[in-house]
């Protein structure tokens, strides 16, 4: 199930993150996270299995240039590779795609995940060495629309 962030939710959104450093993320990113949930966001959602938060997604779409973006994907280790993380981006692609005006979708990611948003469409635009933390390098990806 996906459903909505709620700020209940910081605090095991936390610990998937916790979970996934330093593979995923640098040490230095958990603080940015931390004060991107306090921050209340909308359009961020989690993804529940069982009732427990597996992982979780947002997007966000800046009218004036046309472009949505997708961001933060967590993921808890043992759900990874189930598909799970698919149906979460496709969700915000949907989401996303209600703007008819719509022209691109941007993606902030590392070398690590370039792969998965590779497999969805996505192509590297530009990369940043070390631009995360040390060894976390930017991949910015994008997908044109419509698709």
């Amino acid at each position: 199930m996906i459903r909505p962030f709620q700020l209940v939710d910081i605090e095991r959104l936390l610990q998937l993150f916790r979970w996934n450093t330093p593979q995923y993320f640098g040490e230095e990113e958990l603080a940015h996270f931390e004060t991107f949930l306090r921050s209340a966001p909308t359009d961020f959602y989690v993804m529940e299995v069982d009732a427990i938060i597996v992982g979780c997604a947002g997007f966000a779409y800046q009218k004036d240039t046309c472009t949505g973006q997708v961001s933060w994907f967590v993921f808890h280790p043992e759900y990874q590779g189930r598909g799970l993380g698919r149906q979460i981006l496709n969700f915000c692609l949907d989401q996303l795609g209600k703007h008819q005006e719509m022209q691109k979708v941007i993606v902030r990611t590392s070398q690590l995940v370039e792969g998965f948003f590779s497999k969805a469409g996505f192509k590297t635009t530009y990369i940043e060495k070390d631009y995360w933390a040390p060894g976390y390098d930017l991949y910015l990806m994008e997908q044109r629309y419509p698709r």
